[in-house]
């Protein structure tokens, strides 16, 4: 599975208030301190893309990871944040 680091932050962020909101307070800290014994394994443009999302809701947080997923099927090369669309309008259809 592809991205299997970034799948498993978001549903820890899902499943778990105190590690979401560790999450979108400080995504670096929260990774570094995973979820109970769990590490996660991100590559380098995985850990920059998280690190980089700033955003106090999960929706807007997945909807960044979900593009960003969307814009590198090959799993290579972060896309720049600053040109993705508000979660908002992502979820109206609209492309990442």
């Amino acid at each position: 599975m592809m991205h299997k680091g970034l799948n498993q932050l978001v549903c820890a962020a899902t499943v778990n208030t105190r590690f979401r909101e560790a999450l979108l307070r400080n995504p670096a800290q929260a990774v570094a301190m995973g979820y109970f014994n769990h590490r996660f394994s991100l590559t380098p443009d995985e850990q920059e893309l998280v690190t980089g999302i700033q955003t106090n809701q999960l929706e807007e947080f997945a909807a960044q990871v979900y593009c960003w997923i969307s814009s590198n099927s090959d799993g290579h090369g972060a896309r720049r944040l600053d040109v993705l669309p508000p979660a908002r309008e992502m979820t109206r259809g609209q492309p990442c």
